[in-house]
């Protein structure tokens, strides 16, 4: 099933939430930022983490595709892997720090209709996570992890109401259980102004084990235009289940780099 994926995945691939008009020429944008959350995970410890990824991203009329590489920091009883939750009830003595290189990952989206009188748009999204992090250090699960979604967003005036859906493979580990799951959200972006936009997101995922919770979290973020290049986005997280963090935020920091996107048409 997972070989299938993966050809899927190189056919077929898609991004943007709202992206209704072609682009003639295709354009790089290089992002950065910084994430935060704490945590009991349904236990009576604490678990905190920081998360910085730097992504590199290139869109061309109805593509676009993204590579992600992040450094996590994890402190807390070693019993907790980011996107999953609480994944042993056996814990340290005591909270401890671990840190280094996350998951590498590699996302492509490809805009599959835009229906021009209803202002709807239907995509499809594919994302393959490898297994870089270290595992011992519960970075991760050392194990690539496919993705395929599809999402329909439809324009509504200043409005944009928008549902996804998909399924996520996980890779066979011995030290973790992970069953594969579905997984959706549905979300509205409202544009304050030519530069403001603002929306809420409710995002939800199968268990992936029956000893372990669904996944719930609800999500803001506030977007602001510095300029044509610069992009800035802020966002708080709210877990509804012992599956997520109870509470979290973080930001981003977009830049278009017309100098690279110059210098690779030479």
């Amino acid at each position: 099933m997972k070989k299938h994926v993966t050809s899927i995945f190189l056919a077929i691939m898609p991004f943007s939430p709202v992206i209704f008009a072609d682009t003639s020429e295709g354009k790089y944008s290089l992002s950065t930022g910084a994430t935060y959350t704490s945590g009991d995970y349904g236990s009576q410890d604490t678990t905190e983490l920081f998360y910085v990824p730097v992504s590199l991203k290139y869109k061309q009329d109805k593509w676009s595709l993204k590579l992600t590489v992040p450094y996590i920091r994890i402190k807390g009883p070693q019993n907790v892997i980011q996107d999953i939750g609480q994944v042993s009830q056996s814990v340290a003595t005591q909270s401890v720090v671990n840190e280094g290189l996350g998951d590498i990952s590699v996302s492509a989206n490809y805009q599959l209709f835009y229906l021009p009188k209803a202002k709807t748009v239907i995509d499809v999204t594919g994302k393959i996570k490898f297994g870089t992090a270290d595992e011992t250090k519960f970075l991760g699960t050392g194990k690539t992890d496919y993705s395929l979604s599809t999402g329909l967003y439809k324009l509504m005036g200043d409005f944009t109401p928008y549902a996804t859906l998909g399924r996520k493979f996980y890779g066979e580990s011995a030290q973790f259980r992970l069953d594969d799951v579905y997984f959706s959200s549905l979300g509205l972006g409202y544009k304050v102004s030519s530069k403001t936009s603002l929306g809420a997101n409710f995002y939800w995922k199968d268990k992936t084990a029956s000893t372990r919770s669904a996944t719930r979290e609800l999500s803001s973020y506030l977007s602001y235009k510095l300029d044509t290049s610069w992009k800035l986005q802020a966002y708080l997280i709210r877990g509804l289940s012992d599956n997520t963090p109870d509470f979290g935020g973080g930001f981003s920091l977009a830049y278009e780099l017309r100098a690279f996107k110059i210098l690779c048409q030479v």
